[in-house]
């Protein structure tokens, strides 16, 4: 699946690559429009949303810093200066501040994962409503997610620091 990051859903404090496929902490000083899709924080979507079908991208993903991959609703408040997303909002795995890998649920579920993670693999499964996620390294299944979606849904990317990159495969 040929996913990218959307420019314009990315806040002050993220910058894209061009070919946005990149996503790291920026310093705040972009100058960036303010429109309704755009995030006040670290989020940025994917730039194609899904409300059918399997999809699935990867994303090579920091080992150090802390990040968020996985779905959101197209719904997903945009405004909030910190990312607290509730389970009815997002589906998403993260390596959190503590080097601690969790589901992005509020309060976060801890993963037991024996080794670190380099490449994710998100598996979107609309219509019988699962997201999945790998090791894209030996597609060992981490968590999977069950829900009913009832509007479209989107890539997710997320930084927490200012060293943190994650990579569209």
């Amino acid at each position: 699946e040929k996913v990218t990051m959307d420019p314009e859903t990315a806040g002050p404090f993220v910058v894209l690559s061009q070919d946005h496929k990149t996503l790291q902490c920026g310093d705040g000083d972009e100058n960036l429009p303010d429109i309704a899709k755009r995030f006040a924080n670290t989020a940025v979507l994917g730039s194609q949303g899904f409300t059918s079908g399997r999809h699935y991208w990867e994303v090579e993903v920091d080992k150090e810093n802390a990040w968020a991959v996985g779905v959101a609703l197209e719904s997903l408040p945009r405004k909030e200066p910190y990312m607290e997303p509730t389970c009815k909002e997002v589906w998403a795995l993260r390596l959190d501040w503590d080097d601690e890998y969790k589901t992005d649920r509020v309060p976060p579920d801890p993963l037991e994962l024996t080794e670190q993670l380099q490449r994710v693999r998100v598996h979107l499964d609309y219509d019988a409503g699962r997201v999945t996620f790998y090791n894209a390294e030996n597609m060992m299944q981490i968590v999977q997610f069950e829900t009913t979606f009832t509007e479209k849904v989107f890539p997710y990317f997320c930084v927490y620091a200012v060293e943190t990159r994650i990579r569209l495969c």
